[in-house]
């Protein structure tokens, strides 16, 4: 079988999240033929698709998703309004000029795969004309839910009422039209299931990888807090800026040694600006997380906005480690609140349940090990294969 798979992020578990979904991805649907992988990354994201060398028949990777702005945008407020109504293109189909994406695309498509897997929705409104009954499209994450979250902890304007609503409702009209055209749309949680609302959306959960993170029994830190995930994406870095200006001062009072490190390539200078060194750590990029899951007492995710489901909260389950979590942030997940990890969407709930934890080992214990279990029987890299390899027999038999 001849497999396209079109990624615009490196299938990497050393990218992100998406990446390491991208790169489940490509293992899974190599073991049911010959994968062609096109990924149009920048050259900064380069060095990492020799993560998945071995598990394609064919890379291909030019550069040739062209921004259509320059990162100086020198447009005025009205022109940006402009851009905005005058057409039904979704936002992130406006960023781009598609033309040279297309050509590659039409290139491949001359050996006649007989499955094109598109991870990223918007990476599929450009592809040219193709038989739609072939085409695979994994979602990620619903981008016009992130939109719409993002929204309520951003500052409100004058616009913000009309044209940040309209582009989620364009985003939104994009997706919903996406979805009806393709064979199968898949999405990570049973939520984003059901605000499909199609009989062709299946849900491939997010997996991790079990056998290489097997709890260490080394020495935690219980006052030392983790907020791990890729630094430069609006979510995390909202989380991040949250966490540290609205909820850690208050853990500090109780907890004086308390203390959080954020790990995660490319932080912008908003993040940066945080560190301290003592109680806030910024590391950037590292070569391996496990040595900070292994020291961190708890692991926070403060997330506001985003979508999908959270791999850093099965990374945490994998390591044995107690969670807390705002309800968006462990969001299409089978958690039990109090079970498998803490979930508080206040300030004062996240300070209480983060203290609670720090000083309590047996329940971070507790917590940890029930995580471990629920990342065992339904997040296992096994599931996830059994998953992808009957999705592609529902398109290709």
């Amino acid at each position: 079988m001849k497999i396209l798979l079109i990624s615009p992020v490196p299938p990497s578990p050393r990218f992100s999240g998406s990446g390491r979904r991208a790169f489940n991805t490509l293992r899974a649907l190599a073991s049911c033929g010959d994968v062609t992988l096109f990924a149009p990354v920048p050259d900064q994201h380069r060095p990492l698709l020799d993560d998945c060398k071995p598990w394609c028949a064919q890379l291909v990777a030019p550069d040739v998703l062209v921004p259509r702005r320059s990162p100086a945008d020198h447009r005025t407020r009205w022109g940006k309004y402009w851009d905005t109504i005058s057409t039904l293109e979704s936002p992130l189909m406006r960023q781009y000029d598609f033309a040279e994406f297309a050509r590659v695309v039409r290139q491949l498509s001359r050996n006649s795969p007989d499955l094109i897997w598109v991870f990223k929705s918007w990476l599929a409104g450009p592809l040219p004309p193709v038989d739609w009954q072939r085409v695979v499209v994994d979602f990620d994450d619903l981008i016009f839910r992130v939109l719409r979250r993002t929204m309520r902890h951003t500052p409100w304007y004058g616009s913000k009422v009309f044209c940040e609503n309209l582009d989620a409702w364009k985003e939104e009209l994009f997706e919903r039209r996406l979805c009806k055209r393709a064979a199968l749309g898949l999405v990570c949680s049973e939520e984003d299931r059901r605000v499909l609302g199609r009989g062709n959306v299946r849900v491939l959960p997010n997996c991790v990888d079990l056998d290489e993170r097997t709890p260490s029994g080394e020495c935690e830190d219980p006052d030392r807090l983790l907020f791990i995930g890729k630094m430069d994406t609006q979510p995390n870095v909202d989380a991040a800026l949250y966490f540290c200006k609205s909820i850690l001062p208050h853990i500090r009072k109780v907890r004086a040694r308390a203390h959080v490190y954020i790990v995660g390539r490319e932080p912008p200078m908003e993040l940066r600006a945080l560190h301290t060194g003592t109680d806030v750590v910024v590391t950037g990029e590292v070569p391996d997380a496990t040595p900070y899951f292994n020291a961190a007492g708890v692991v926070i995710v403060p997330l506001r906005a985003g979508g999908g489901t959270r791999v850093k909260i099965l990374e945490a389950f994998a390591h044995c480690k107690a969670v807390v979590s705002t309800s968006i942030g462990c969001e299409g997940l089978a958690v039990t609140q109090g079970v498998h990890l803490f979930e508080a969407d206040t300030p004062h709930d996240f300070v209480a349940k983060c203290i609670a934890l720090m000083t309590d080992a047996s329940l971070r214990k507790a917590l940890g090990m029930a995580g471990r279990e629920l990342a065992e029987t339904r997040y296992s890299q096994t599931v996830f294969e059994h998953t992808v390899r009957r999705c592609v027999s529902e398109v290709t038999e």
